[in-house]
């Protein structure tokens, strides 16, 4: 899928955490190397801090998720907000 023209900003494509579920293992904190995430030492939980860093297309700290709390957006998600921006002219 191809975003060139896009800003950033406007691709929903970062983790979204279920803390019920959420075990507290810092797999994901641990794992990813774009900062996205901050742990919280208090709550022992991941925060998603700086969601534009997460790459597009990458889901790997949700495969890494041993209690399944992490989900990004579905391909039909991605792929309407494309289509927003082709609507728009923005993109080709």
């Amino acid at each position: 899928m191809v975003f060139s023209g896009i800003p950033r900003a406007k691709i929903p494509w970062f983790p979204i955490i279920d803390y019920d579920k959420c075990v507290g293992c810092q797999e994901c904190f641990s794992f990813c190397g774009n900062g996205v995430f901050e742990w919280d030492e208090e709550n022992i939980i991941p925060n998603v801090i700086r969601p534009y860093n997460c790459v597009i297309g990458c889901s790997a700290c949700a495969k890494l998720c041993t209690g399944e709390a992490i989900k990004f957006p579905t391909k039909k998600e991605l792929i309407e907000v494309v289509k927003k921006f082709r609507g728009r002219g923005v993109i080709k």
